[in-house]
């Protein structure tokens, strides 16, 4: 028997998937799902879709950082990760808010993605997540797992089945599906960061990087267990839902020259992301943040990659003679120069310098990342301001 007080959270959150219902069905949701062949990788937090080819207009969506997100919704962060209703209010809200106040190509989906934060994929292994706290999501932890070279050898790989973290995950699914029904999809988290990333966080930064140089054989023995731990991790969910290994998003914020080379990237990352792709069947969406342009040429040999996310930190022309037709382009701006303290000439200069540099290329832009700069009503104003100038630039 449920509680007055889940029962009142229920009833609020059966009114917002009302709303989501209706949304999914109208004609405006129609008219932007035509812009897309279909969701890069699995649905997840940070949803990337991919372009159809031939469009006669450029796709692209503005998107929120989660913690802005929550003080648009007036939801304390740290709520939603302790109450399952209130993840599932803040969920449905604020794709209901993006799809009313945003007038860009964003569809609206029922899915309710599972998010844990920053440093979920390294707390499976041991390192505890630093919790929410003070308006701001979970994140990595501060301990290294591997002080020593040697600690290595004295690992062992978690069980995924029956490990406290992944029957933590299994229970908020769980929770999550009784809320919603099997109206809404619960997406359950895959292991979707790469194996560089996790390394610097398993090992340490300046440990990792001078392993680089001193001991190379470590480096490669400490990303096959990354490896092994994600495969499993993969593998068990699989199993879990009774579905196959999908296609993967593969973030990789962590591959930035120059802080790593791109002679480092070929030896101790390449071959694994390789490995990666043909495990999943495709990597639909390589994501960074940082800069990329001095190691496409190796990015592009992943097979089965279809798109490439291009930071404000790569130089977009030179990704584009690298990338050209071989793969869709995802060219990111930078949310504070580009969006929240650029004037409208500004924002229209710079998309349509991006429309003459990817003229006849299959290409999507986004803005997003969005953290308040100046105040909530302005930088929401700022980036309603953007999504006017895309819609008349990108026509």
């Amino acid at each position: 028997m449920r509680n007055n007080s889940n029962s009142q959270k229920l009833d609020k959150i059966k009114d917002l998937m009302e709303r989501v219902n209706y949304l999914v069905e109208s004609d405006e949701n129609k008219r932007r799902l035509e812009k897309w062949e279909s969701v890069a990788g699995l649905p997840n937090i940070f949803t990337r879709h991919l372009p159809k080819k031939g469009l006669s207009t450029v796709p692209f969506i503005a998107d929120l950082d989660r913690e802005m997100w929550g003080q648009v919704m007036g939801i304390e962060i740290e709520r939603i990760y302790q109450d399952p209703y209130a993840y599932v209010e803040f969920e449905l809200s604020k794709k209901i808010f993006a799809f009313e106040n945003f007038k860009d190509d964003n569809p609206i989906t029922k899915y309710i993605t599972m998010w844990f934060g920053v440093g979920f994929v390294e707390s499976l292994l041991g390192i505890e997540q630093e919790p929410a706290r003070a308006g701001h999501e979970p994140w990595v932890g501060k301990g290294i797992l591997f002080k020593e070279r040697e600690d290595l050898k004295r690992f062992e790989l978690p069980d995924f089945q029956r490990s406290e973290p992944a029957l933590r995950v299994r229970r908020v699914y769980s929770q999550l599906k009784e809320i919603v029904g099997d109206e809404f999809e619960v997406i359950f988290p895959e292991w979707d960061f790469g194996p560089f990333g996790t390394a610097l966080h398993l090992r340490g930064t300046e440990n990792l990087l001078i392993d680089f140089l001193e001991a190379p054989e470590f480096v490669h023995d400490l990303i096959r267990l990354i490896m092994d731990a994600k495969f499993s991790w993969s593998k068990a969910r699989a199993e879990f839902l009774g579905v196959s290994v999908q296609p993967l998003y593969l973030a990789n914020d962590d591959i930035n020259v120059p802080l790593i080379s791109p002679e480092a990237y070929k030896e101790f990352i390449l071959p694994y992301e390789k490995e990666i792709s043909e495990f999943h069947g495709g990597i639909d969406y390589w994501h960074s943040c940082g800069r990329i342009d001095p190691v496409l040429h190796y990015i592009k040999e992943i097979p089965k990659l279809k798109m490439i996310h291009i930071s404000p930190w790569t130089d977009l022309e030179k990704a584009i003679e690298i990338i050209g037709t071989d793969h869709i382009i995802e060219v990111v701006l930078n949310p504070i120069d580009d969006v929240e303290k650029a004037t409208p000439s500004q924002m229209e200069s710079k998309l349509k310098e991006i429309k003459r540099l990817c003229e006849g290329l299959n290409y999507t832009i986004r803005a997003d990342a969005f953290q308040i700069e100046s105040s909530l009503e302005n930088d929401l104003k700022q980036i309603t301001t953007w999504i006017e100038k895309a819609r008349e630039v990108l026509q």
